[in-house]
């Protein structure tokens, strides 16, 4: 997953990057029902308990907070999934405003 602020070009020859925020979908730790048929499961509503977001930063918290041996990241959501659209099957969001 990267998280990478915008680099201008530098002097000389250097060129700049455009910043890069991946999405990622985030487990509310709602699990998925199963369904058992022949010879095979089926996972019936694969994205329930998912979220949309964008990780924004990565960061490790100073020593003075104590120690925390995992990093942290501050992720911008996305509005909860609803229905597929019926006609291309895609899940709808947008940026969520709360």
């Amino acid at each position: 997953v990267r998280a990478m602020p915008e680099v201008l070009p530098g002097r000389g020859r250097k060129p700049g990057s455009p910043a890069k925020f991946d999405m990622a979908l985030i487990s509310n730790g709602i699990q998925p029902r199963t369904l058992e048929g022949d010879c095979q499961k089926i996972d019936v509503d694969i994205l329930l308990g998912m979220r949309v977001g964008q990780v924004r930063v990565i960061f490790t918290l100073p020593r003075q907070f104590g120690t925390y041996s995992r990093a942290l990241a501050y992720i911008e959501w996305f509005t909860p999934l609803r229905e597929p659209d019926r006609s291309s099957g895609l899940h709808h969001v947008s940026r969520s405003t709360r």
